[in-house]
């Protein structure tokens, strides 16, 4: 299992190597080629009608860890990690999430403070807790509803329920997720000789 330091608005990596908004595709390929023993189950996913309109993603299956890039200029303008159970993540090297600790909603508090208010989206039944450059989601069931209030970074839970679990986590650039754009950090300098297995994403 992965051991990765989240630095929000920036990167997602260890001593050995990161993950960095705005490094280009090719040099996230050449990192992935160095550490073929430790990162398997490699996927790339792209739309073979659309290649220039919808994202280009680079799927790390076993590590539950999504790259994606813009497609015009192929640049890492998110990092997603999708699924929370198959890596432990640090905090200013302070775990908050791994085998022994859960990243409930208390944890991600304790560990980032919540200084932005969090956005219930009753569709997804998803809180989604915004920092800059960092979002967590967390699903919660709609009978919350009723007690959540539009501008606040908590959802108070009744006496007695769970706390919800984060199901994702987003490191991007800005305030808003949806908005993010790729950081122009990096020069395309790194060519790549070997291929990933790739996934049409079309129909």
């Amino acid at each position: 299992m992965l051991e990765l330091e989240v630095v929000p608005e920036r990167s997602l990596g260890n001593e050995q190597w990161e993950f960095v908004l705005g490094m280009s595709f090719s040099q996230a390929v050449h990192i992935l080629q160095q550490q073929a023993r430790t990162i398997k189950g490699l996927q790339v996913l792209y739309s073979d009608l659309n290649p220039l309109a919808m994202d280009l993603v680079i799927n790390l299956s076993q590590d539950g860890i999504r790259l994606i890039f813009d497609p015009m200029v192929q640049r890492l303008k998110i990092i997603e990690v999708y699924n929370m159970n198959k890596v432990k993540l640090k905090y200013c090297g302070i775990p908050f999430n791994s085998l022994e600790i859960l990243p409930t909603f208390e944890q991600i508090d304790r560990s980032f403070g919540a200084t932005h208010p969090g956005v219930y989206d009753e569709t997804q039944q998803l809180f989604v807790l915004n920092f800059r450059g960092l979002a967590f989601s967390f699903p919660v069931d709609s009978k919350f509803q009723l007690w959540y209030t539009p501008g606040r970074g908590a959802l108070p839970f009744p006496n007695g329920s769970p706390s919800p679990v984060v199901s994702k986590m987003s490191i991007y650039t800005g305030n808003n997720l949806n908005d993010t754009k790729y950081e122009k950090t990096y020069l395309c300098s790194i060519c790549y000789r070997k291929s990933l297995p790739v996934v049409q994403t079309d129909g």
